[in-house]
């Protein structure tokens, strides 16, 4: 592979580095690693180490990577890659082996995209150029090494959990409503003994939620309720129905500490049947008395039954509307009548625009499939359309829009533009690919025969075929004041429905989308 200025990477040295840009990439420790790996030394070396090899800096000077995971879970290890490759700097300069990924797979896979963008990747501790072929195999035996010590700390660190776990101590995230409890120590320092306690500034919206799972409100109506009067959750974000789920059913809440409720198999020495259900017993003070939990777990059940075995609604276009006020999907629910609202109100609370009636959504999309009428020879009238796009080079433009639609999606995972840019940029790229796209003709086949067969039929068609139909034609439908303004249609339909004539005149505006 080559370097950015045009010198092959196989063969660099580290003298070579002298004037090129660089940048450092700087992952934080555990407190275990604190005084090895501080991020504060890290910073310091890299800045030595690169006044030593001559190089030049380029600000923003360092990215600062947080935990572990595959790349598209590690925006600062993404974004160091897209502004290498935009050509912003030429050295990514990092501590050592182990501070640049936490497996080998990890670091093999990310090695090779920066090789590719023309990156060179400096080890300041191991003086090694990631690459080269003198430094081939000392840089395999690191990864290997690096490898095995992060195993072997995580076997350590799961036992010491184990035994601070069934000394009757808290280990993890102090869950909502709790706080650690400080005590003073024989020294004289204070500190966490390892209990939690209530806290008083969170534990009312707990008991807040159990009072309103008991009196039979659904686990959505309790996240609705708590968004409607302010509160929020200890990160201050919004709470959604699956994060109520999980408060109300952890037994931590009734001050019991079930071992390993959590259980990751490989984190531990072995396998216990216990492990999830066993009770070590009450080492706190609850935030809910226990008979309010086991009352509300009941009445969660309760609820659940019911749903399972009451009456069955279907919502076909569950997902597939969307609220033009504020973008989020709509999904069904039932307020005496079947209705589509967008999550920013049912969950969020944000958004104040109406939904729109089921029956009304569902009777306008069956008049739209059923407004088409395709011609007998429509394959063969999209083959030659099929060939008239394949000679203009539309396939070209297509790969160029998806390269612009990945690069704004980075912008806005970075920060760089707000949402409301990002998704009107997004929606126009993906408008111009819808109309360019080359359609294929097996995969016309099922649209073609919804289109001829059923039409207005489909309001009393089987509920799997309800539910299976729009998706095989839309990608979203935009709903305004209870009505439905736009259908969204998939890029790749659009010669055919370019070949169908109108049983009726369709009064929603159609929009291609890829």
């Amino acid at each position: 592979m080559t370097t950015r200025n045009g010198s092959s990477s196989r063969h660099l040295r580290a003298e070579n580095l002298a004037g090129r840009r660089w940048r450092g990439l700087v992952r934080e420790s555990t407190e275990q690693q604190a005084d090895k790996w501080s991020p504060e030394r890290q910073r310091d070396d890299l800045r030595r180490s690169a006044i030593e090899l001559g190089m030049i800096p380029v600000e923003p000077l360092f990215y600062e990577r947080v935990g572990s995971g595959e790349a598209e879970d590690v925006p600062e290890l993404a974004h160091a890659l897209a502004d290498g490759k935009a050509g912003q700097y030429d050295v990514l300069v990092v501590l050592a082996t182990s501070r640049f990924a936490r497996n080998r797979a990890e670091a093999v896979r990310m090695k090779a995209e920066f090789r590719r963008a023309g990156i060179v990747i400096y080890f300041v501790a191991q003086r090694l150029i990631s690459g080269t072929y003198a430094g081939g195999l000392t840089e395999g035996i690191h990864e290997v090494i690096d490898e095995q010590e992060n195993e072997t700390r995580r076997f350590w660190i799961a036992g010491g959990q184990r035994q601070r776990q069934m000394a009757g101590r808290w280990t993890g995230v102090v869950p909502f409503g709790y706080r650690k409890r400080m005590v003073d120590r024989p020294d004289g320092s204070r500190g966490w003994d390892g209990v939690i306690e209530p806290n008083p500034a969170e534990a009312p919206t707990v008991r807040l939620m159990f009072d309103r799972a008991v009196q039979g409100v659904g686990t959505k109506g309790i996240a609705v309720e708590c968004n409607a009067r302010g509160l929020r959750t200890a990160k201050g974000n919004l709470w959604r129905e699956s994060r109520v789920r999980e408060l109300l059913t952890n037994p931590a809440y009734a001050g019991r500490l079930v071992r390993y409720r959590f259980r990751i198999g490989r984190h531990y020495y072995d396998h216990d049947a216990d492990d999830g259900h066993a009770d070590l017993g009450q080492h706190f003070d609850p935030v809910v008395e226990p008979r309010l939990f086991d009352d509300a777990q009941l009445a969660l059940e309760q609820r659940r039954t019911t749903m399972l075995h009451g009456e069955a609604r279907t919502y076909p276009l569950s997902k597939m509307l969307r609220c033009k006020a504020c973008g989020h999907p709509m999904t069904g629910c039932f307020r005496r009548r079947r209705y589509y609202r967008c999550i920013g109100r049912t969950v969020y609370a944000t958004c104040e625009a109406p939904g729109i009636r089921a029956d009304d959504a569902e009777d306008a999309f069956a008049a739209w499939l059923g407004a088409h009428e395709l011609p007998e020879d429509w394959r063969e009238e999209i083959a030659r359309s099929t060939a008239v796009v394949s000679r203009t080079g539309e396939r070209d433009r297509r790969v160029t829009i998806e390269a612009r639609l990945k690069r704004l999606r980075d912008l806005y995972s970075w920060g760089d533009i707000p949402e409301a840019e990002y998704r009107a940029q997004a929606e126009e790229l993906r408008s111009q690919m819808g109309v360019i796209a080359l359609p294929s003709i097996g995969s016309l086949e099922a649209v073609a025969a919804a289109l001829a067969n059923l039409g207005s039929a489909w309001r009393s068609a089987p509920a799997e075929m309800q539910a299976a139909i729009p998706p095989l034609v839309l990608r979203s439908a935009e709903v305004v004041d209870g009505r439905v303004t736009t259908w969204v249609v998939r890029g790749e339909l659009k010669p055919l429905l370019d070949l169908c004539r109108p049983k009726a005149a369709v009064q929603e505006r159609i929009r291609f989308s890829a």
